[in-house]
């Protein structure tokens, strides 16, 4: 049995395909989120050609995307904003605007009010998954064309985006192409939701989320991924390294055949417990 949890960062590439990229801090990782996107977008307008990308709410500061935009002079007139997913109430309508959790609100703030005005996004560009039209994802990309990457960390029970390990058992084949849809959070979705973000208040996390399938984030020519987060040093081992299963959502990336990950210094190192190194009781 290979001992997925005990290997070093420095190992990573002789286990996997996936191209590894280490870096120091959060910030450092969003510098460079920030410099890949704006290139992305420089060549592909190059090549008269739209950027479309997928995006997470949580894992990254969209401000050092912003700010690069302004200082280089790059318009996001040519790009598309898929968000991964958005919160709803218990009737599977998406919370309002106001909403202090609210998705769509956090990139107004944390990314489209950063643009200068002649950088900034087309309203209709960016697009979240629709809780009361659920095939509006799949007419926005039979519009715009593939997805060129998604970006996207994963939580603590492996969920990508909403996907989070079934509540009854599904084979491999059938969870792959699992699309837009409402579901309801579960407890350790909450849990982490409201240790990162709400400072422990559980009672304001939604308890649902209209949220992209693992079809349409598969569906991307390639797939970043960051980690950043104590926590996270168990979370991409068992995902990157352990076996593909449902039980755990984000060990499906391992399917694609591009694939990269960007990892801080917090999140590389070794967990302190590993499974083959577990105390006598």
């Amino acid at each position: 049995m290979r001992d997925y949890y005990a290997i070093p960062a420095a190992d990573f590439s002789q286990h996997s395909r996936i191209q590894f990229q280490f870096v120091e801090t959060h910030e450092d990782l969003c510098r460079v989120v920030a410099r890949e996107l704006v290139d992305l977008i420089k060549s592909n307008r190059a090549k008269g050609q739209m950027t479309k990308v997928i995006l997470p709410v949580g894992p990254l500061d969209y401000g050092a995307f912003a700010d690069l935009c302004n200082q280089e002079g790059v318009s996001c007139e040519s790009l598309v904003i898929i968000s991964m997913d958005e919160y709803c109430d218990r009737s599977g309508k998406a919370i309002p605007f106001d909403h202090l959790l609210s998705f769509r609100a956090f990139y107004q703030h944390n990314l489209l009010d950063r643009l200068d005005r002649d950088k900034r996004l087309p309203p209709d560009q960016l697009i979240l998954p629709d809780s009361q039209d659920l095939g509006l994802v799949q007419r926005e990309l039979q519009k715009f064309g593939a997805i060129d990457v998604t970006y996207g960390g994963m939580g603590i029970n492996g969920h990508f985006a909403f996907n989070s390990p079934p509540r009854e058992e599904v084979d491999l084949e059938t969870f792959k192409t699992t699309s837009v849809r409402i579901v309801e959070l579960c407890e350790s979705d909450i849990v982490q939701m409201a240790m990162g973000g709400t400072g422990g208040n559980l009672e304001i996390i939604p308890p649902k989320a209209c949220t992209l399938g693992m079809r349409e984030l598969l569906s991307a020519r390639q797939i970043h991924l960051t980690f950043m987060r104590s926590w996270h040093a168990g979370v991409l081992r068992r995902a990157l390294f352990g076996p593909v299963t449902p039980t755990f959502p984000g060990s499906l990336v391992q399917t694609h055949p591009n694939v990269k990950a960007t990892i801080t210094s917090l999140a590389a190192q070794v967990p302190p417990l590993s499974i083959l190194q577990q105390p006598d009781k």
